[in-house]
C-alpha cells in the first residue's frame, strides 16, 4: 500500500468560540439563583461547567461590567426599652455588671425570629449574624 493517510477534514485554524459579554453576564446570572445548579446551567448552554466557574468569577471581579444587582436591605426597627431601675450596692461588694443582662435583640426574618435576651457577649452575636448572612 502506497497510499499516504491524509485527513479529508478541512484543518480549523482558530476552532475557539466567542461569546458577547451580554451573553455571559446572563449565563452567570442564571447560575446564580437560588437553587439552581451550576453543571445543568453550563449544559443547557453547551458550555463546560469550568468555563462557567471562570466566568462567575470574572463576573464578581467586574469584567462584565457594572453589575445590575443591588444589595437587599432589611427594614430594622429600633424601639426604646424603659430605663431600668438603678441598682445600689450592698456593703462593699462591687457589681462587675452594668445592665447588659436586661439587653434584647429580636430579630425578623420572614416567618423566622430569633430572640436574645440576657447578656450577649461578642462572640454569641457574631455567631448570630454570620448565620443570617450566609
Amino acid at each position: 500500500m502506497s497510499e499516504s493517510s491524509t485527513s479529508l477534514a478541512p484543518a480549523l485554524t482558530n476552532c475557539r468560540r466567542r461569546y458577547t459579554v451580554d451573553f455571559k453576564r446572563q449565563v452567570v446570572q442564571e447560575s446564580m439563583v437560588s437553587g439552581a445548579s451550576i453543571a445543568r446551567v453550563a449544559m443547557a448552554h453547551g458550555l463546560n461547567a469550568n468555563q462557567l466557574h471562570n466566568w462567575r468569577w470574572q463576573y464578581r471581579r467586574g469584567d462584565f461590567g457594572p453589575s445590575t444587582e443591588t444589595t437587599a436591605l432589611l427594614p430594622v426597627h429600633i424601639n426604646a426599652l424603659p430605663e431600668a431601675p438603678r441598682r445600689e450596692r450592698v456593703g462593699h461588694q462591687e457589681s462587675n455588671n452594668s445592665g447588659i443582662e436586661d439587653g434584647r435583640i429580636e430579630l425578623h426574618l420572614g416567618n423566622a425570629r430569633i430572640l436574645v435576651h440576657g447578656a450577649a457577649d461578642l462572640q454569641t452575636l457574631r455567631c448570630v449574624i454570620e448565620m443570617l448572612h450566609p
